[in-house]
């Protein structure tokens, strides 16, 4: 009975890997989390079977992540999400250091053109909403500040 939760911990393995990548946690939450109950042996023989052939690989994932979230997300957000997916800090500072980044200036240029700011016409309630905005989307407060007295002057 525990060879046949095993192969078929690995079969799910697999069958969850064929439509996207998943980190180590992930994939561990899912079968942990799915419909049969797989015993704490048959998980571990599975992510195992799976990382041997590098289909599991949180580095690759990570520096996949970063490549593709860098012109959309702030450093700080990019790196929370990865922390919450089971990456560790030294993989998500190797995805950092291998992609070349985005200055957050930038990445806060364009929200704000994407948001339709426009400073000279805001009140204060407009631009403490602005500033709020993107400060949860993880911006530094001195480039916020920087960027909406420098950019429209």
């Amino acid at each position: 009975m525990a060879y046949d939760l095993e192969k078929r911990a690995k079969l799910r393995c697999m069958h969850l890997l064929e439509r996207r990548d998943y980190t180590e946690k992930q994939l561990r939450d899912k079968l942990r989390m799915g419909k049969t109950e797989y015993p704490q042996e048959a998980i571990d023989s599975a992510l195992a079977y799976v990382k041997s052939y590098h289909y599991v690989d949180d580095g690759r994932y990570a520096a996949q992540y970063v490549a593709c979230m860098r012109t959309k997300k702030s450093r700080r957000q990019i790196e929370q999400e990865l922390y919450r997916r089971g990456i560790t800090r030294a993989l998500v500072e190797d995805a950092f250091a291998q992609s070349e980044q985005v200055p957050e200036e930038e990445l806060i240029r364009t929200w704000l053109q994407k948001r339709h700011f426009d400073a000279e016409t805001a009140d204060l309630k407009e631009k403490q909403r602005m500033y709020a905005f993107l400060a949860r989307k993880g911006f530094s407060g001195s480039n916020i500040s920087k960027a909406l007295r420098t950019e429209y002057e």
